[in-house]
This record gives C-alpha cells, sequence and structure tokens, in this order.
C-alpha cells in the first residue's frame, strides 16, 4: 500500500531522547528542474560531523489537493543509492532516476527526503539528538509546457491574512518575500520562501499582520519574488 504523508515536508528536526548533539548532513542543490528528454541528475551529500552518519534519500510524488501538500510514495522516480554511510567529513553523489516510460505530460513535481538515520548508540537517558531531514523538491517537465496562471484572494485572519492561489497553468509557482499592500502601505509580509503552488492546483498560507491597521478596500496588491523574478498581482479580499 502506498505511504500517503499529509504533512509540509521541510528541514525538520527530530526529538529522539536534555544535554544536545547536532548532526551536520548538508544537501546540494536545492531544487532540480529537469527539462524532458532529460530523465537523470544528481544530489550531493555531505557530513560535516566527526562522527560517521548513515543517510537514507528517499522520493515522493508531491501533489497538492484543497490548498494541502500531500506526498505518496512511488516507483516512478528512485534514488541510487537509496541508504548510504558517510564517513567524518565524506560526501557523496546520489543519482536521482525518472525511470517510468511514461511520458512527461506537462511538469511531473516530486520531493526527494534526505534523512540522517538515528545511532541508536547515542541514545543515552539525558541526551537529546537531533536527527536532520532536508526535502528537496524535484521538477520533470515538458518544454512546451504552459507556465504559471495564478489568481490570487485574500481572507483576513486574527493576526494576519490566509493568501490563497490557484494556478490555472501547467507549470509550479514558488513564492517568496511576499507583501500584502493597501494603496501603498504594508499591511502583511512573509520573508523567506513562502511555498510553492503547483500547475493546476491550489495553495493557501498564512502572513503575519504588520500592525498597520486592516485594508479599506476590497482587494490588496500582492508583491512576490519568483523563480522569473519579482512580480505584482492584485488579490481579492474575502469574508474573514
Amino acid at each position: 500500500m502506498k505511504l500517503l504523508i499529509v504533512a509540509a515536508v521541510g528541514i525538520l528536526l527530530n526529538v529522539l531522547a536534555s544535554t544536545t548533539f547536532a548532526a551536520s548532513l548538508r544537501v546540494a542543490p536545492v531544487v532540480l528542474d529537469l527539462k524532458a528528454p532529460t530523465a537523470a541528475s544528481t544530489i550531493r551529500i555531505w557530513n560535516d560531523e566527526s562522527r560517521p552518519i548513515n543517510v537514507q534519500v528517499r522520493i515522493f510524488r508531491w501533489s497538492q489537493r484543497n490548498g494541502e501538500d500531500f506526498y505518496e510514495a512511488t516507483n516512478d522516480v528512485v534514488a541510487s543509492p537509496p541508504i548510504t554511510t558517510l564517513q567524518p567529513g565524506g560526501e557523496n553523489l546520489i543519482r536521482i532516476v525518472r525511470t517510468t516510460k511514461r511520458p512527461v505530460q506537462a511538469e511531473e513535481s516530486y520531493r526527494i527526503v534526505v534523512d540522517e538515520l538515528p545511532d541508536p548508540s547515542r541514545r543515552k537517558s539525558g541526551t537529546v539528538v537531533l536527527v536532520v531531514r532536508h526535502s528537496i523538491p524535484v521538477f520533470f517537465s515538458r518544454t512546451d509546457a504552459a507556465g504559471a496562471n495564478p489568481s490570487w484572494s485574500v481572507r483576513p485572519l486574527r493576526g494576519g491574512y490566509q493568501v490563497t492561489v490557484r494556478n490555472g497553468g501547467a507549470q509550479r509557482l514558488k513564492v517568496s518575500n511576499l507583501a500584502l499592500s493597501d494603496n501603498g502601505r504594508v499591511v502583511g509580509k512573509k520573508d523567506g520562501l513562502v511555498g510553492y503552488v503547483l500547475g493546476n492546483a491550489t495553495a493557501s498560507w498564512i502572513v503575519p499582520g504588520t500592525g498597520a491597521g486592516r485594508p479599506s478596500g476590497g482587494s490588496l496588491t500582492i508583491s512576490a519574488d519568483s523563480e522569473a523574478g519579482r512580480f505584482d498581482a492584485t488579490a481579492r479580499i474575502g469574508g474573514g
């Protein structure tokens, strides 16, 4: 049975057992964007610890439904090797291969989840072991796939806003450094990566208010960064 994970996959810290030992697992690049007919690439992993660590690499199919991210185990894309041991200061290449022979229709979205596996010998009473997880987006797309076509709406909440974007295009839209403005007055802001909305999907995010007061009209201006650069859009205000 395929595993469904209904949770935000990001860089997680897993508390296993109150002295702290922090593992240092690095991964690059932070995104893979592959255009057909390219079906394979690599990621590099490093161990910055002074001890060996065991690493597991898994691939999940990524979709969005009702504004939420879903992750489903898949064999359409595989990682090789899926498990490896990194010596202190060591590194390794992980090959990522789309194995399915089904042609890419528009854009397929996956996540590579790279986990440091817990070391049972470090589970001692009175200690906390921090285990690192990296989540890397992977996209396989056709060169002629239609781009993102977003439409925006905003719902006021206590302390901020819920921003919803519906993407009618075939490819994802990555949103960072988002600001909500009302006639030039910034009323909501979220720095850094806000999230992705996949092709033909919907995503919702909470944007904290700035304390500048509520909007005076029926719409707000959204300013944000995407992979194509800075953009502005108009968002209608819903009930709240």
